[in-house]
């Protein structure tokens, strides 16, 4: 779930940054936390097991696993990201976006961040089970100092449109991959 996103600006956060329109895991990404906003690798490790290479947890359990006891949270700007259909062995991806949604819940310690996930809603179920839980800027602060807003309204209205399959290579990074076809 959320193997890849986008963020179609450049110096988000106050941070030299080249947008992306396939942010894939290992990726250094524009992180905020309640400290700073700074680059981040884009994959979490416990403090026992830094190499885990994690990149999403359920926001429903991440409090209760031994792997996340020790995690900070942060907010990780996006403005799409990707989820494949799967139908027998062909997978098809698809675009997904929220006007106004600024910001991933995610949690972060040294080895780097992941993205908080939820279980899907409305229409979107028909493409993926799971969906990165989704902030506004007024979220934001109160989720970083604690508070589990993984119902916030940020996570309804959104929109989605199938894409080309060039997202499935992590090496193209154009515009165009976000257009509908």
């Amino acid at each position: 779930m959320c193997g890849r996103f986008v963020i179609s600006e450049d110096n988000v956060l106050g941070i030299s940054y080249r947008k992306n329109f396939n942010i894939a895991p290992s990726s250094n990404i524009p992180v905020k936390t309640s400290k700073a906003s700074l680059l981040m690798k884009w994959s979490y490790g416990p403090s026992w097991k830094p190499d885990m290479n994690l990149i999403n947890c359920r926001s429903e359990t991440a409090h209760e696993k031994l792997s996340f006891k020790a995690a900070e949270r942060c907010l990780i700007p996006f403005n799409g990201w990707y989820e494949w259909q799967r139908s027998g062995n062909q997978k098809t991806p698809y675009f997904f976006h929220q006007a106004s949604a600024l910001y991933f819940a995610g949690l972060y310690n040294a080895s780097g961040c992941l993205i908080l996930t939820r279980k899907s809603i409305g229409a979107i179920e028909q493409i993926h089970h799971r969906q990165p839980v989704l902030l506004y800027e007024s979220d934001a602060i109160l989720f970083l100092k604690g508070e589990d807003i993984f119902d916030s309204h940020a996570n309804q209205n959104i929109f989605f449109h199938r894409v080309s399959s060039s997202v499935n290579n992590p090496c193209n990074n154009l515009a165009s991959l976000i257009e509908q076809i």
